[in-house]
């Protein structure tokens, strides 16, 4: 017979291991992740052939919600979106509008969320974010920021919103950095639905400690959850290693309970998927 004074905490055990685990879909899981673009200079183990299995695989396996990539060309979009046949994706290629150049996607689960049909598109990072292809901020190649509302279907997002912006800013010129900053802040307090929460992603080629973030930082609209310092940037090793990361994922104050992380994702070779790591942000829905 099992003594009384131990009864009551093994039936406290046996709840705990009966009950349901917290399921990854009771999160809203977020990943920023610059893929590396598909280009014929990167052979072996670089090549998008060669590594966009894991990649996709990854992404399948994070169980995702809303992926904001960068560096994404047109046959890697399609790649891609055939691989995660549960998402859907908007964003346009950067040098036409259409399909050529970089895109900034944002794909989206599609049993989670659907597409505000009113609220998406692309604008270019320049003093006329209306024109394709624009740079006036002494940018050598058009830089960009895809947008997009959200609407949750299911889960802990039903019947509530959130803008997603999703950009790649650019590597050499810090005007310009701090002018698409401004301009991004601008997007951001101008929105048609003010109080619907905000996703920031991107890789922005800068630290926190650079000025066009402190920008965004100090505006009051955007929150910074990352306390792991750990380098974003692979140099196509998965190995993480401790340093400031230049991919970000900023969210509006709403989101109180948040980590942010970054992740290694092999690739082949012994190489990582990406010259990035990717990060992730988990949250407790808004």
């Amino acid at each position: 017979m099992i003594p009384t004074n131990r009864i009551a905490p093994m039936v406290c055990l046996l709840l705990l291991l009966a009950a349901p685990p917290v399921r990854a879909e009771q999160m809203l899981q977020v990943i920023s992740y610059n893929i590396r673009q598909d280009t014929a200079s990167d052979t072996g183990g670089k090549d998008w052939q060669a590594r966009k299995g894991a990649l996709t695989k990854y992404l399948r396996d994070g169980a995702f919600s809303i992926i904001g990539l960068q560096e994404a060309r047109h046959r890697q979009v399609q790649d891609i979106d055939r691989a995660l046949p549960e998402h859907k994706f908007t964003g346009v290629g950067r040098d036409d509008g259409k399909t050529r150049g970089e895109y900034s996607p944002i794909y989206f689960h599609n049993g989670l969320w659907k597409l505000d049909p009113d609220q998406h598109g692309t604008f270019w990072l320049s003093d006329t974010p209306n024109v394709v292809r624009s740079r006036t901020w002494g940018n050598r190649y058009p830089r960009i920021c895809t947008w997009a509302r959200l609407i949750g279907r299911a889960g802990p997002v039903k019947d509530q919103a959130v803008y997603v912006f999703n950009t790649h800013w650019d590597h050499q010129s810090q005007p310009s950095r701090v002018k698409a900053a401004k301009l991004i802040l601008h997007k951001i307090t101008t929105r048609n639905h003010p109080n619907d929460p905000v996703l920031l992603l991107g890789d922005f080629n800068a630290t926190t400690d650079n000025p066009a973030i402190q920008t965004l930082l100090a505006s009051g609209q955007l929150v910074h959850h990352g306390k792991q310092q750990m380098s974003s940037g692979s140099q196509w090793k998965p190995k993480l290693v401790p340093g400031l990361r230049i991919d970000h994922i900023f969210t509006s104050p709403h989101f109180t309970q948040a980590t942010l992380t970054v992740e290694s994702n092999p690739g082949v070779e012994g190489l990582a998927a990406s010259d990035h790591h990717p990060v992730v942000m988990r949250a407790h829905a808004p």
